[in-house]
């Protein structure tokens, strides 16, 4: 099975980060996260390229006349924050309340209030599942952060539900998805394996497999899912680190 594959690649990961220079790991880490932020930040606003966001990167003082600030703003906050689950992951720190909060609040830097949770009800336009009332939040992300402390969860599957159970919860008023891949990330690099992003052409499947998870309950379609991400991930990390 794919799973049982992809954890074999995992050890040749750490095989190989263990023989590559710093400068080397460095070179690797932000060609990716300047994909991820690309095709992570376009989910909720597409107006701008790869090109654009390489472009701010090398100089976050950049303007883009022909786009709207919150679009600049969300590019800067997202390669923040996805410094920040780096950060934090090479000193081995457990996702917990503060962590996401802090990470949200990092997402809208400068654009709204982050880091809260949302105080009324949500209805998303097309959605087959409806989050919980507000009024159940902290009870939900009290569970869930039990949840995430349960030994028997663990690998891709335990990435795979702090990615899910965020998108059930729906937490926060506005930046759930983007902060439920950058969780998705955290939690992949905590056990060891490479982060990922979700490609246009990926998404249909994507959302797909969240639906499952959401309406179904069953969190086997999307961790499939995630483990052909990790393997083409790794595969293309062995292909350009040799």
């Amino acid at each position: 099975m794919i799973l049982q594959e992809v954890e074999a690649l995992k050890q040749r990961v750490r095989d190989k980060f263990a023989n590559l220079s710093s400068e080397a790991i460095k070179a690797i880490t932000d060609q990716f996260d300047k994909q991820y932020i690309f095709e992570s930040t376009s989910f909720d606003n597409g107006d701008f390229s790869f090109e654009d966001v390489c472009f701010l990167l090398e100089d976050h003082s950049r303007q883009f006349p022909d786009k709207s600030e919150n679009v600049r703003k969300a590019i800067i906050n997202n390669y923040h924050a996805i410094q920040m689950v780096h950060r934090l992951v090479a000193d081995q720190v457990q996702l917990n309340e503060t962590i996401v909060k802090d990470l949200h609040q990092q997402l809208l830097e400068g654009m709204m209030p982050g880091g809260v949770y949302r105080t009324r009800d949500l209805f998303i336009l097309g959605a087959k599942h409806v989050p919980p009332t507000y009024l159940k939040i902290y009870q939900k992300m009290s569970q869930f952060y039990a949840d995430l402390n349960d030994p028997e969860l663990k690998g891709l599957k335990k990435a795979a539900f702090a990615h899910l159970q965020i998108l059930k919860i729906y937490p926060f008023m506005d930046a759930n998805g983007r902060l439920a891949r950058l969780l998705l990330n955290y939690q992949l690099e905590l056990e060891g394996f490479l982060p990922v992003s979700v490609s246009k052409g990926q998404r249909d499947e994507y959302f797909r497999t969240i639906d499952e998870y959401k309406i179904n309950k069953t969190i086997k379609p999307f961790t499939e899912f995630l483990a052909r991400l990790e393997k083409e991930r790794i595969e293309k990390f062995l292909k350009e680190s040799n």
